[in-house]
């Protein structure tokens, strides 16, 4: 897991819980594999805003944050709905402009 993410928390725990948001899982299913109540998940989602922070403004900055995160192109490819080509194109795009 990026250190940034668990930096950004206060304990790994939310940090996993977030990633396992970044990826699309529900609150239920986040539960389980965290070993908590779905309802400390959404607890979780909603204090530390998960949803604003999952949310750049375009698709190109999700897929660069997605990246930076250490998630591959098939990975992102499925949370942005898009094929790998694409993702690849993008992150390309992005690499050229900084």
């Amino acid at each position: 897991m990026d250190n940034k993410i668990v930096q950004s928390f206060p304990g790994p725990l939310i940090a996993k819980a977030y990633n396992y948001y970044l990826k699309g899982l529900t609150a239920k299913e986040t539960a389980k594999l965290l070993d908590v109540s779905a309802r400390t998940v959404q607890r979780y989602a909603k204090a530390y805003k998960f949803g604003e922070r999952a949310v750049p403004a375009t698709i190109r900055q999700r897929v660069k944050q997605l990246h930076e995160r250490g998630f591959s192109y098939p990975e992102i490819a499925g949370i942005i709905q898009k094929s790998r080509s694409t993702v690849y194109n993008y992150l390309k795009m992005e690499k050229q402009k900084g």
